[in-house]
């Protein structure tokens, strides 16, 4: 007989196959997935469905319905028209989306930045005849940049680290990380300028998002609907900013605004609700039942000390490296970060003080990584919210994104020892 973590490696496995594959369905595999890890009791029906509260979807039905309200008003068209005179090609196109994703995640959470991002960039597509799919994927980049700039955009993975490093009797400042997100942030920008676009997905418009999005004439609609729109969104990301000065949750924010542009008549309660897509939510909440099996098994925990075994008897600080950077980038690829980090960092602690090198270093090495979770729309919620709106396949992520990944490899071989040295 399979132990509980034997059982939950092996769906995690065969989902995963059936997600490349995609002889059915993904949303199909990840509600078979649910179903499975139910009936085998490696989860409970409550912590099966648990990822359907998920604060994630709330923000997205708000800021999808907020940032629709832009195109729905015409405000997009003059968006579009005013960018498009500058980027006047598809490449300043994305490379511009790319540079606001990441300076508004340094700000706001980084699904935030993708859900504001996701109607913005299909009313632009629809005018300016860009590949949604294209820009999509740069917004979802830009935002995972962004989110390493400050403790804001991935708050909780930056929070963590910074807490162990204080701990560690070292200092860690609110732009700490931004010694390694910012060079991180121009390589990306040169990388994907020069080579990085050429593997981008160039999927067509078409279904859900261009029945929601095609074209209309919106000359009739009253300027006061326009300004009301406008405000509404800067309001919106006034109120993400502070949530922490005002108390009021980012995802509640979202929520209000989208109540404030269905009674202000911008939208009808019928036209909302087609706002938001069903495979998005799936994916969301249908998803996290796959990871806490994995933690719940100790499935995760034998992943985890993995790192012992490849290391072995090396005390190569470098060859070290790379061995936690890579298995932390594959682990956060099927469960999220927090708890990749959770359960690798005493053992890199352990590693780091076996082999006599500080650290923080290693630690660092351990956040960034953590962070790399582009290559699967799994366990990354920006990525996931995109999935559907881009028409993605699964394997896009990975043929798009894994040259990036291995950029970011050795830049953080190369840097992090110059910001947190080894010794």
């Amino acid at each position: 007989m399979f132990t509980p973590a034997t059982l939950a490696i092996i769906i995690l496995v065969l989902a995963i196959i059936s997600f490349l594959a995609e002889k059915i369905p993904v949303n199909l595999t990840i509600m078979l997935s649910l179903i499975v890890l139910v009936l085998t009791g490696l989860v409970t029906p409550k912590e099966a469905i648990a990822g359907f509260s998920s604060t994630t979807i709330l923000m997205l039905i708000g800021v999808m319905i907020v940032g629709s309200a832009l195109f729905e008003t015409g405000v997009c068209d003059q968006i579009a028209e005013v960018v498009t005179r500058y980027a006047k090609t598809e490449r300043k196109m994305m490379m511009a989306i790319l540079v606001m994703a990441s300076l508004l995640s340094a700000a706001v959470s980084n699904s935030g930045t993708v859900a504001v991002f996701i109607p913005i960039i299909l009313g632009i597509c629809s005018t300016a005849h860009y590949s949604h799919s294209k820009l999509l994927m740069c917004a979802f980049l830009g935002s995972m940049c962004g989110g390493r700039l400050t403790l804001v955009g991935d708050a909780a993975i930056n929070v963590l680290i910074g807490d162990q490093i204080i701990k560690l009797g070292y200092p860690f400042g609110f732009f700490e990380i931004s010694k390694i997100g910012l060079p991180l942030t121009l390589i990306m920008l040169v990388y994907m300028y020069f080579v990085g676009y050429r593997f981008l997905p160039d999927i067509p418009m078409k279904g859900f998002d261009d029945a929601l999005f095609k074209a209309k004439n919106k000359q009739d609609v009253p300027k006061w609907k326009k300004n009301a729109s406008i405000l509404i969104m800067l309001v919106m990301f006034l109120g993400m900013i502070f949530e922490k000065q005002t108390g009021i949750p980012s995802y509640m924010v979202a929520i209000i605004g989208a109540v404030a542009d269905v009674c202000c008549g911008i939208f009808t309660e019928k036209q909302a609700y087609q706002l938001v897509s069903i495979k998005t939510v799936i994916l969301l909440g249908g998803i996290t039942p796959l990871a806490t099996a994995l933690k719940k098994t100790g499935a995760a925990q034998q992943i985890a000390d993995l790192l012992i075994t490849l290391i072995g008897g090396s005390t190569n600080v470098y060859f070290i490296t790379v061995v936690i950077f890579l298995l932390t980038t594959i682990m956060t690829q099927f469960m999220s970060n927090v708890v990749t980090v959770t359960l690798l960092m005493p053992i890199v602690i352990s590693v780091a003080h076996s082999i006599g090198v500080i650290p923080s270093a290693l630690v660092m090495v351990l956040g960034i990584a953590s962070t790399m979770s582009i290559l699967s729309p799994i366990a990354c919620p920006p990525a996931n919210l995109i999935y559907s709106y881009g028409g993605y396949k699964f394997s896009d992520y990975f043929k798009s994104n894994i040259g990036l990944c291995l950029v970011f490899l050795v830049t953080c071989i190369v840097m992090i020892p110059l910001f947190w040295p080894f010794y």
